[in-house]
C-alpha cells in the first residue's frame, strides 16, 4: 500500500452518531481494498456499544500474529477491547489507521506508540472473505 493513499484518509472527522471507529474501518476497507464489510446490528454506539465492539469484531476474521495491510486491529479502550482500526506496513514500520473520539478525527499511529496513547492492541485479525 502506498503511504499517500493511506494518508488521504487521515483527518476525517469522528462523529459518534454517524462515523465512529467501526464506520471508519468499513470506509477504509471499501476505499482501499474494495471489501464490503457489513456490521451486525448496525453500528455500535455509545459506551455500551463500544464495549460490544470487541466481541462484534471477532467474527470478521481469524486472529493472526503476522498482520498484513488491511487487517483489522482490535484495541483496548478503558480496559476493554472496544476500539478498531486498520493495520498498515508503511515506511518499514507497523501503523494503525483509526478514528477516535479523543482526537476527533482519523489518524495514523505507530503500533509501538499505541500503548502510550492508551489503546494497547488486543490482536490483529485477518478478514474472512
Amino acid at each position: 500500500m502506498r503511504l499517500i493513499d493511506v494518508e488521504a484518509l487521515t483527518g476525517m472527522p469522528y462523529d459518534e452518531s454517524s462515523f465512529d471507529c467501526a464506520d471508519f474501518v468499513v470506509h477504509v476497507q471499501r476505499a482501499l481494498f474494495r471489501r464490503e464489510v457489513m456490521l451486525p446490528n448496525g453500528r455500535p454506539r455509545g459506551t455500551r456499544g463500544q464495549a460490544a465492539l470487541g466481541e462484534l469484531s471477532k467474527p470478521y476474521g481469524v486472529r493472526t500474529d503476522a498482520p498484513v495491510d488491511g487487517d483489522l486491529v482490535l484495541m483496548f479502550e478503558r480496559g476493554r477491547p472496544a476500539h478498531v482500526g486498520v493495520y498498515f506496513w508503511l515506511a518499514h514500520e507497523a501503523w494503525v489507521l483509526h478514528s477516535c473520539e479523543r482526537i476527533g478525527e482519523s489518524v495514523l499511529h505507530r503500533v509501538r506508540d499505541l500503548p502510550d496513547f492508551g489503546a494497547p492492541i488486543e490482536g490483529f485479525y485477518r478478514w474472512l472473505d
